[in-house]
């Protein structure tokens, strides 16, 4: 029985009437009288989740969805109801994805900020802008000390993060703006903290308004640069827009002010968090290799670019002296500075009497209604899986790689198409003849194994446009192009969805958020839905991936017999010269589906620990530690707070975690409540069948419902909501495609002939053995079905 089994005695004899009148009369009316009853005490807040048989429907009109997408539910008086999903147990959500429970609603007063508060704030706000410009603007004057060197390990650091599209610092400095001016508004108590945790800003304006696109009438194609997706939310998964919040932040100043110990006192450096949980270590995973891996970087740079603060001059900013041997003064560093310390007997770097690595905060968004707030980072790329990394964010990138006849540009080596090459200066080796390529995003160097799927999504496009212009003699090179990039970007999603996700989170976690491809259309676009990406996702759980990296890439060669070279992965990061050997790619995708990926677990090879982007270094970043200090950039909340909002118990000791985990945690943190979310997602034992934790499995899995329901163009969509909706036979043709049947349509043919059917998964598992590119196992799309009428 839901609730007081004596009341339904008393009026309800029959048992089917009984059950009926528990599920749709006697749930919803006693559990909204117990919520307003605020004894009911759980996880330490005054929040109602009943411990009681989940109710079948959820009264008054709320949702019935996982923990993960109502963030209400963790708040001080929440009403939450349990309630049935497909196959598990999710809460009753009255206030959809909102941070505010009801009771904040109802408790929250109307005050209006007076016009002289706001014209104040405006003010202070620009005048605070012009200060900090004028001092970061002097600091060039000390630029062989403010100033990152290209022989620095930093430097290569900086490649992954920088942006060359002019737009993002504008708007940074918008973003500024309206924080500095939320700043003044609490400073003045004219907005309380709760207001800005809570979001209870949209009665504010900022001195800067996010100029909106604009959006003619629907287009067959998506925008460039990700805009005009929702009709009515023009901005949302648009590059340059912010990342948004599952809860929200926890700066120390409630703004921007980077996270310290619940204590009040410093967190312990991200190094040394770093040197003292995250160690050297090969657990190799029985079943999946290492092309997973490097399909979930190549997807997490399609989505996700967090873009850092640059010197006026758009270089990198250094904010270590001496390449690492200490801080540099307070008068020199950056605003943005958030430099890593480094303890002087560090196992590793204090061989070289290195005490600071380089760290430089993430550029603040101006929100799309401009109102002011708490900071939110600004992400550098689209929001969607639409291979922005491939075709561009803008239309000057765009038009840089295109090629007549609807194709991509590329480089013709000896006959072979490989991606273009850049006129930057964006890799670390740049003898005559190395390559060094161009892509969307301009990060497709920084390893060799992701250029290597660049090339074949290059090929591909090149492939499928030059089929269809064949097809299609009456099109013009334009309708050749954006067709082609329509159809590859529903086949990179369908690969997302069909082959990498379910082996990433696991057949439950799946069926709950219903992620699977649908038979026919979908139809789950919810206009109200926003698909931009968390700051968890994007900061913490997204990053899980450089736990899988393994320390050396095993080059194999049918030809030789075996592995024909191993590769230390630092001497291949923005080192792509090898691409041009006739028989590497080959090798390399052999290599990758052989090899095991490392497991999701505290251990990260020393390879990106110690020894990235070295060049001629002996020593390199630690890309843990970074990993640490951008989650408290973006003022991630503490590893406990997210398990209490996907239904995880806290942590209240050390010892509560496994042995192995529970002293190095207790030497580094003073309690449990200050542990990262990083660390502790990668601490957690995997979900049944899957590869990650519960904590970050909800979270992603909840950023891919998103990407699918917020997203007007996700390819599964019908023809009454996406304007460039597939024909269901032309669906069909795009559900048989496999990143398998990607790689034997684009190899090489030196060395490859032969290809497992799950891609991601490695030869040796029982039913994946490899078979002939032409086998029927690997189905092949027929394009012919997009041949126009």
């Amino acid at each position: 029985m839901c609730l007081y089994n004596s009341v339904l005695r008393l009026f309800v004899y029959n048992s089917v009437l009984r059950l009926f009148v528990y599920v749709v009369v006697v749930c919803p009316v006693l559990l909204s009288a117990l919520a307003r009853d605020s004894s009911v005490v759980t996880h330490g807040q005054e929040h109602y989740h009943t411990k009681d048989p989940p109710c079948a429907s959820c009264p008054r009109l709320g949702r019935c969805v996982p923990k993960v997408q109502c963030p209400a539910h963790v708040r001080s008086r929440s009403y939450n109801p349990a309630c049935h999903l497909e196959g598990s147990v999710g809460i009753c959500c009255f206030t959809f994805r909102e941070h505010a429970a009801e009771s904040d609603h109802s408790a929250r007063a109307s005050t209006a900020i007076s016009a002289d508060d706001v014209k104040a704030s405006h003010q202070k706000s620009r005048q605070t802008l012009a200060q900090w410009m004028s001092i970061a603007g002097k600091l060039l004057e000390h630029s062989a000390r403010t100033l990152v060197n290209r022989t620095s390990p930093s430097y290569g650091h900086h490649l992954s993060v920088v942006t060359h599209d002019a737009r993002a610092a504008t708007l940074g400095q918008g973003g500024l703006l309206n924080l500095f001016a939320a700043q003044e508004l609490k400073a003045r108590q004219a907005i309380s903290d709760d207001e800005l945790a809570l979001g209870f800003t949209e009665h504010t304006d900022g001195p800067f308004c996010l100029p909106p696109p604009t959006c003619s009438s629907p287009s067959r194609y998506r925008s460039i640069g990700g805009e005009c997706n929702n009709p009515t939310h023009s901005t949302w998964g648009a590059i340059h827009t912010g990342f948004e919040r599952l809860l929200p932040p926890d700066y120390s100043d409630g703004t921007w002010a980077m996270r310290t110990a619940k204590s009040g006192l410093p967190l312990p450096s991200a190094r040394r968090v770093s040197s003292t949980l995250l160690l050297d270590g090969s657990h190799p995973s029985s079943a999946h290799n290492l092309m997973f891996m490097q399909f979930g970087q190549f997807i997490a740079h399609d989505i996700s670019a967090g873009v850092v603060f640059t010197a006026d001059n758009g270089s990198a900013i250094s904010c270590c002296a001496n390449d690492g041997e200490d801080l540099l003064p307070s008068e020199l560093q950056h605003f943005a500075c958030a430099p890593i310390e480094v303890a002087p007997d560090d196992l590793f770097y204090g061989q070289f009497q290195r005490k600071c690595i380089n760290f430089v905060r993430t550029q603040i968004a101006p929100a799309d209604d401009c109102s002011v707030g708490y900071a939110k980072q600004m992400n550098g790329a689209t929001h969607y899986p639409d291979l922005s990394h491939l075709y561009g964010s803008s239309e000057e990138k765009l038009s840089s790689l295109r090629e007549a006849g609807g194709l991509l540009r590329t480089f013709n080596d000896f006959g072979r198409e490989l991606p273009p090459l850049t006129e930057r200066k964006e890799c670390l080796s740049m003898k005559e003849g190395a390559a060094c390529f161009e892509s969307g995003d301009a990060h497709g160097n920084q390893i060799i194994s992701l250029t290597v799927l660049h090339t074949i999504f290059t090929r591909e496009h090149n492939r499928v446009a030059r089929e269809l212009s064949a097809l299609n003699p009456g099109w013009d090179e334009d309708t050749v192009f954006w067709e082609t990039r329509r159809i590859l970007q529903a086949v990179f999603q369908h690969i997302i969805y069909n082959e990498w996700l379910p082996l990433l989170l696991g057949p439950q976690i799946i069926k709950t958020f219903q992620l699977l491809p649908s038979e026919g259309y979908s139809s789950s676009y919810d206009p109200h839905v926003n698909p931009s990406l968390s700051a968890e996702f994007s900061a913490a759980a997204m990053r899980f991936g450089h736990s899988t990296v393994d320390g050396r890439l095993m080059i194999q060669s049918p030809k030789m017999g075996g592995v024909y070279e191993s590769i230390s992965i630092p001497e291949v990061m923005f080192q792509p010269a090898r691409m041009r050997l006739r028989h590497f790619m080959d090798r390399l995708l052999i290599g990758l589906s052989h090899q095991a990926m490392q497991t999701v677990d505290p251990f990260v090879t020393e390879g990106l620990s110690r020894y990235m982007f070295h060049g001629g270094n002996p020593y390199g970043v630690d890309l843990a530690a970074i990993n640490i200090q951008r989650g408290r950039d973006h003022g991630l909340n503490t590893y406990n707070q997210y398990r209490r909002l996907v239904g995880l118990e806290p942590y209240t000791e050390f010892q509560q975690f496994a042995p192995s985990a529970a002293q190095r945690l207790s030497s580094v943190y003073e309690r449990p409540d200050d542990i990262d979310l990083w660390v502790g997602g990668l601490l957690e034992e995997p979900v049944d069948h899957g590869i990650l934790g519960p904590t970050f499995a909800n979270i992603i899995a909840d950023q891919f419902d998103r990407l699918k329901k917020g997203d007007r163009f996700f390819y599964e969509h019908e023809p009454g909501v996406n304007p460039g909706a597939f024909t269901t036979v032309q669906l069909l043709e795009i559900k048989k495609v496999t990143l398998s049947r990607l790689i034997c349509d684009n190899r090489d043919g030196v060395e490859l002939s032969s290809q497992s059917p799950a891609a991601f998964l490695r030869p040796d598992v029982p039913g994946n053995e490899p078979v002939p590119c032409e086998s029927p196992r690997i189905l092949s799309m027929d394009l012919s079905k997009f041949k126009e009428n």
